[in-house]
């Protein structure tokens, strides 16, 4: 294998590194480090917190920002983090072309800035690849989203029922970016894994565009690294596919020049990948049998039609103008249920259940102070929740009859069954 190139860049090619080299290394760290310890990061997330706090409040004149990074990636502090990112990256260019102006080349760290973005990337698809692999990003629709009219789901709920409806398609996904992910991680197949993920990426940037899916900025990001360990084979790429002209097969160079320093770098290389494999694996089945499709049932889980309600001795009718009868219950989730009013809006309860006493501890989150203990009573068809001012009187609904769910999958069509 021969020792690395000695050519001379360009002025542009040299400015382009600078700036890549700082904006990747500044958006990625404290990778690798943080997959193994998680905290690794505080000190270094608490600096740039108030670099992105002093950019918002004294350079962009903005309202002081109160939404910090949580399920969004998207929020105000996530634009102007990444503005930061960019601006602090062109200042280190700067300095830096001016510096170090007489470098010819920097090919040993280019050589290692692509393997630090090669395994950033890997190691997100595998962790979303997974995760999907064992449909727990997008999960099968829930009880509450079946009884929810279809022009009251957000464009995020829509995307994530698309894919969550079917459990093949979920795992199709999640192992279309495993394999993109594990190509990254090696030299000789980088290539065809920026490709892949690039398309993968491509798809995700597209669905987090289109249906607000709070994602833009890191999908984004990802397709940008997958583009930038592609850019040196473009040429080639052309050459093959497009100019029809011959290509001469990629040298691979030496970057450790002592055989101690090769297998140390396999060794590190082979503990990483089983650590992530690993890790993510362990964790993919442990969720699953949490909050994922083997998760335990809670009491009474199902979806309840309301049929009878008493209150106070007397009946009270299903007035669509009511606003505190229950329409459905919908239990789902351990200590929560979901109430749909006469009027069709949602409202989630606090629902305790002790199965010894057979009683329901049921309040509103709003309002911990009144709480309702209601004896109840459940047998195949029917659900009773009672005290001595209330009598209410469900019948289960089989979620199985939705349309959605008992239509499954058909080789055979003999008409086009769009409902």
């Amino acid at each position: 294998m021969p020792i690395y190139p000695a050519h001379t860049w360009s002025p542009i090619q040299k400015i382009c590194f600078r700036f890549f080299c700082a904006f990747f290394i500044l958006y990625t760290f404290p990778f690798p480090g943080d997959q193994f310890v998680p905290y690794l990061s505080y000190g270094y997330d608490e600096l740039w917190k108030m670099l992105v706090l002093w950019t918002n409040d004294h350079i962009l004149h903005r309202p002081p920002i109160t939404v910090f990074p949580n399920g969004s990636g998207d929020t105000t502090y996530s634009y102007v983090s990444m503005l930061s990112n960019v601006t602090v990256a062109l200042l280190i260019t700067i300095i830096w072309s001016l510096l170090d102006r007489r470098r010819k080349s920097y090919h040993m760290a280019y050589h290692w800035l692509r393997v630090l973005v090669r395994y950033y990337v890997a190691s997100m698809m595998l962790l979303y690849g997974i995760i999907k692999i064992f449909h727990l990003q997008m999960p099968a629709p829930y009880l509450s989203q079946l009884v929810q009219p279809f022009g009251d789901k957000s464009p995020m709920g829509l995307a994530w029922s698309y894919v969550g409806y079917s459990k093949a398609f979920s795992a199709f996904t999640g192992w279309s970016e495993v394999i993109a992910g594990a190509l990254l991680l090696f030299r000789r197949t980088t290539l065809l894994g920026a490709i892949l993920c690039a398309f993968v990426s491509v798809n995700i940037v597209a669905i987090n565009f289109c249906f607000d899916v709070p994602v833009k900025l890191f999908s984004s990001m990802l397709l940008l690294m997958s583009l930038f360990l592609m850019a040196p084979d473009v040429q080639r790429l052309l050459n093959v596919f497009l100019l029809n002209k011959p290509v001469e097969p990629r040298v691979y160079y030496s970057y450790l020049p002592k055989r101690w320093m090769r297998i140390t770098a396999i060794v590190i290389k082979y503990l990483f990948i089983a650590f992530i494999l690993i890790s993510q694996v362990e964790n993919g089945i442990r969720q699953q049998t949490t909050y994922g499709d083997d998760r335990p049932k809670p009491p009474l889980y199902g979806i309840y039609n309301s049929e009878l309600l008493v209150r106070n001795g007397d009946t009270i009718p299903p007035l669509t103008t009511d606003t505190t009868r229950w329409r459905q219950l919908i239990i789902q989730f351990e200590k929560n249920a979901q109430v749909k009013l006469m009027n069709d809006s949602i409202q989630q309860l606090a629902f305790r259940v002790d199965t010894t006493l057979k009683t329901a501890t049921v309040f509103n989150y709003k309002d911990t102070l009144h709480k309702a203990v209601l004896q109840y009573k459940v047998d195949s068809v029917y659900l009773t929740l009672s005290n001595d001012s209330i009598y209410y009187r469900f019948k289960k609904y089989d979620h199985r009859n939705f349309r959605l769910i008992s239509r499954g999958f058909r080789w055979i069509n003999e008409y086009p069954y769009n409902r």
